[in-house]
């Protein structure tokens, strides 16, 4: 019985004094829910992204080469055991309407694939040829909407339209890609102004190219694996090997095929070209083929004329002659009948043969009449029909003149063409003595755009909950000693009672303990359900103008429950043991007596009179009450100086993180934008780059360099690393600036046989001037370099390296691949520069500095929703402190401040004697929180 009536004395306890309890229980909900909330909210991050990621089924590889992906490289990938293939088209191109550039990734519904599967924010997807849903980036969804129609860019030297079975398309829809988690960036590309704006999704068969252009590939145990864990990385690590073997003797392959093929066409090429020269040659000889037999035509046709003028006058000849001989005869017979009719006598024999012979006379006029008749019409018709040859040989002669005059425009153009010929053949065979392997990449998610700075973003948040949640729990232990301490105090009387009523030293303990525990449990449970809920939704909000992610997944880390609630139960039953030790050391008649007051002691201020005498009575009293109280001073003083710790640490985190961009970009990285150049342009190519930047009189400065990306390694986990070698060491510094973190000192010139690193490489690396990294190139055998610099740096981790250093320890000459371009941003359009820029064939790419500052400053922006947590925090920490302090400084004194009220002290002095005090001890605790 008598522990039940202990128990509802407890219970009475908790009733009576609500203030006293709700400061503990505000203390450890604060502290728990901080704790608990930052704790989860990494993983909650990690969470929710890798649900996303599962839910669309975002690839765990990238494959893509130089050449596209044949049906034997998909056939290759389509090997690896556990995992599914996914081949799709792509391309970048222009957007008439609006000039922007677009990557249009093909899609077949029809395909059981569900690889990266799109998330529809309005609208649907293309289900017909002619449609096309865009990526639901601010760039389109300001620019077009659902029912408009796209144009592709045509007629243009990149020929776009090449690439597609038609270049109209009807938006149906707005889309989200796995792929692409950031909201804004996109990526690069080698047209238009040189910066994605965003994506675009059309059918299959709206696309003409022979090959495929990427395959994604994605794990079976992905599903079991959370995104970013080291299980993770591991697999996919394992994976990337895997493909990388698989196509290891592809390039070969590849190029020994398209040699052969290539060179097969060259060969057919001039075996065409011959064929043709032969026909040019053939339809010329039959030409003069055709001519001779005219002119022989002609003269055969001459011949004829003179032969049947001949005829004529051979034949008319002889019948003139006989006429005449006729005609003589006729005249003889008539003058013999003339001789016969004067004849005295008639003879009739004679004159009968007389007619006898004039008759046989006209009958041969008559003949030779019919003879002349007859010639007449023979030689008529061998005119006519030496006429009729001559027509043919005027129209065959026509016809030849024709036909020469097209043969003629003909053979012209044939020569073009052979010449044309000829040039490609030689180009042809140019390409081919230049003729390169094609490159396989194999690319994990940490190339996907914004995959792997959300994990930075979360290690953030994991960072800052290894370390700030320790003053609220060391807080709670020292506000929980100072709340326990009053209480057991101010029942001190009534332990001395239950000590005489015969209750062990367990009972009485018990009272405070349990008081402590269910102030504690209770604060712990909430915060735990507060923190788990409040924290990751507040900051994945703020991250979701960053990221195209769900809301948060929240979730009930158990293992950060028990750390927290032990945590603070330990916090407050240690301070309670504490306390509640003290006073039951001592027996039940001393704890019956009141407690002694404490000894006023002389304070170091009073061995100082010219000061302690200028003080008013207040003063004075308000004085030795801070440090006659020395316990209270001091949780006092650490309470606000743990406030104010958290909140200097939330401004100053806002504020480094605001210049750091400005740092970076303006005052490190002089240069507003980065070519990439094609190596293997020609030297006309190069030429004409070149050209075109002189002709920009805006552009200030330019500098060529050799940017690689690669690893570096100390023995242990390597680091990503950029490494840039200047061509002109001594120009570098009006490009970048190296100067070292500590004092800022510049080095205006890079050493000849040692390295400069960044900063934060060198931290994580753990290396210091003199000490030796590895570089791991892409292209080159592992190297050995010595650090010489340390330098300041904020985004990314850079090695920089003379020329002479480079070729020395990779073997190979120094091959520039980037210009750095200086100018200023105020005269100078980044989106014509970069269409200008682009259009050159020795570009390969543009990035603007712009760009890349605002993604790193979008970056550190949503890191001040953190700043707002931890201010919010602190500050309600403070409010707590100072409230549980002076509930107690009031409690401890209400007889002091009921006597000098009792003395006609006013109740704004009243109000005064007790806040001189805490505004002295909040200003120390201030100056202390500072430091």
């Amino acid at each position: 019985m008598k522990y039940k009536a202990h128990w509802k004395d407890i219970m009475r306890e908790i009733l009576r004094t609500k203030t006293r309890f709700l400061s503990i229980f505000a203390i450890i909900l604060i502290g728990v829910a901080f704790y608990a909330g930052l704790s989860a909210t990494g993983p909650v991050m990690v969470q929710t992204a890798d649900d996303y990621y599962q839910d669309q089924h975002l690839a765990d590889a990238h494959v893509f080469s130089t050449m596209g992906l044949e049906e034997e490289d998909r056939e290759l990938l389509s090997s690896v055991e556990n995992a599914s293939v996914e081949s799709l088209y792509r391309s970048d191109v222009v957007f008439e309407e609006t000039a922007m550039t677009a990557r249009l990734f093909s899609m077949n519904p029809a395909s059981d694939s569900e690889i990266n599967e799109y998330v529809v924010v309005e609208g649907r997807l293309p289900e017909t040829t002619g449609e096309i849903a865009l990526d639901n980036t601010a760039n389109f969804v300001e620019e077009y909407a659902i029912g408009d129609t796209i144009e592709i860019d045509t007629g243009t030297p990149d020929a776009f339209e090449e690439n597609f079975n038609q270049t109209t398309f009807e938006v149906t829809g707005f889309v989200n890609h796995p792929m692409f988690i950031e909201r804004v960036n996109r990526g690069n590309t080698q047209i238009g102004t040189g910066t994605l704006s965003g994506f675009g999704v059309i059918l299959e068969e709206d696309f003409d190219l022979e090959v495929y252009t990427d395959a994604f590939i994605r794990l079976d145990e992905s599903e079991e694996l959370e995104a970013y864990s080291e299980e993770y990385e591991a697999a996919v690590s394992e994976l990337s090997n895997e493909i990388e073997a698989l196509l290891a003797d592809r390039p070969s392959e590849r190029y020994d095929a398209l040699y052969q093929e290539i060179d097969d066409e060259i060969q057919e090429g001039y075996q065409e070209i011959e064929e043709a020269q032969q026909e040019l040659s053939d339809a010329e000889a039959q030409l003069t083929e055709a001519r001779e037999d005219m002119e022989e035509g002609y003269n055969q046709y001459e011949e004829g004329l003179e032969e049947l003028s001949n005829q004529e006058a051979s034949a008319r000849q002889e019948i003139a002659n006989q006429k005449s001989a006729l005609e003589a005869a006729l005249v003889d017979v008539n003058e013999a009948r003339q001789q016969l009719e004067a004849a005295p006598i008639e003879d009739p024999a004679a004159s009968a043969e007389i007619e006898a012979q004039a008759q046989e006379i006209e009958a041969g006029l008559q003949q030779l009449n019919q003879a002349e008749a007859e010639l007449n019409a023979e030689i008529e018709a061998g005119r006519n029909e030496l006429e009729a040859v001559r027509v043919e040989l005027e129209e065959a002669e026509q016809e030849l003149a024709e036909a020469k005059a097209e043969f003629e425009e003909e053979r012209i153009a044939a020569e073009e063409e052979i010449e044309e010929g000829l040039q490609d053949l030689e180009e042809a065979e140019t390409e081919l003595a230049d003729l390169e392997e094609p490159e396989y990449f194999v690319e994990d998610r940490s190339s996907f755009p914004g995959y792997s700075e959300f994990e930075d973003n979360a290690q953030r948040i994991n960072n800052i909950a290894r370390i700030f949640p320790v003053f609220f729990f060391l807080l709670a232990a020292l506000i929980s000693l100072t709340t326990m301490t009053r209480m057991v105090d101010e029942e001190r009387n009534q332990i001395g009672t239950l000590k005489a009523l015969g209750y062990s030293n367990f009972p009485i303990a018990m009272k405070y303990l349990v008081y402590a525990f269910v102030a504690t449990f209770t604060g712990s449970v909430i915060g735990l359900f507060l923190g788990y809920w409040l924290f990751p939704t507040v900051i994945m909000d703020a991250y979701s103008s960053l990221y195209n992610l769900p809301s948060a997944n929240t979730q009930f880390y158990w293992s950060y429950a028990i750390i927290a609630t032990i945590g603070a139960l330990l916090a407050t039953s240690l301070s309670t043991f504490i306390s509640v030790r003290l006073s039951l050391r001592s027996n039940a008649a001393t704890l019956l007596r009141p407690k002694a007051p404490k000894k006023g002691k002389r304070i170091f201020l009073e061995y100082m009179p010219f000061i302690w005498n200028r003080f008013s009575f207040t003063q004075k009293v308000a004085s030795r009450n801070l440090f006659r109280y020395k316990r209270r001073m001091l949780m006092t003083i650490f309470g606000i100086a743990g406030g104010t710790a958290l909140l200097l640490t939330g401004f100053g985190l806002s504020d480094s993180i605001s210049d750091i961009g400005d740092i970076q970009f303006g005052e490190i990285n002089l240069y507003q934008a980065i070519v990439s150049e094609n190596t293997n342009a020609s030297e006309a190519q190069v030429e004409s780059l070149e050209q075109t930047l002189s002709d920009i009189p805006e552009l200030d400065d330019t500098m060529q360099a050799r940017m690689e990306t690669g690893e570096a390694h100390t023995g242990g986990e390597g680091q990503n690393i950029n490494l840039l070698v200047p061509s002109d060491t001594e120009h570098m510094e009006d490009f970048v600036v190296l100067r070292d973190l500590d004092d800022e000192e510049r080095i205006h010139e890079l050493p000849v046989d040692q390295a400069i690193i960044t900063d934060k490489l060198s931290e994580l690396l753990d290396v210091s001037e003199g000490d030796t990294i590895e570089i791991d190139l892409n292209d080159t055998e592992n190297f050995e370099v010595e650090v010489a610099e340390i330098v300041e740096h904020y985004t990314q981790h850079y090695i920089y390296l003379s020329p002479q250093l480079y070729e020395t320890q990779t073997g190979q000459d120094l091959v520039l691949n980037t210009r750095l371009l200086k100018y200023d941003e105020e005269e100078v359009d980044d989106d014509e520069l970069g269409q200008i820029l682009t259009d050159e064939e020795a570009v390969q790419g543009v990035s603007f500095v712009t760009e890349v500052e605002s993604a790193f400053q979008d970056s550190m922006d949503s890191l001040d929703v953190v700043t707002i947590v931890l201010t919010v925090s602190a500050a309600s920490l403070a409010f707590v402190v100072l409230y549980n302090l002076t509930n107690i400084n009031v409690s401890e004194r209400i007889r002091e401040l009921s006597t000098i009220k009792v003395l006609g002290f006013f109740d704004k002095e009243v109000t005064m004697y007790v806040y001189r005090e805490n505004f002295v001890l909040t200003i120390m605790g201030i100056l202390a929180g500072f430091i």
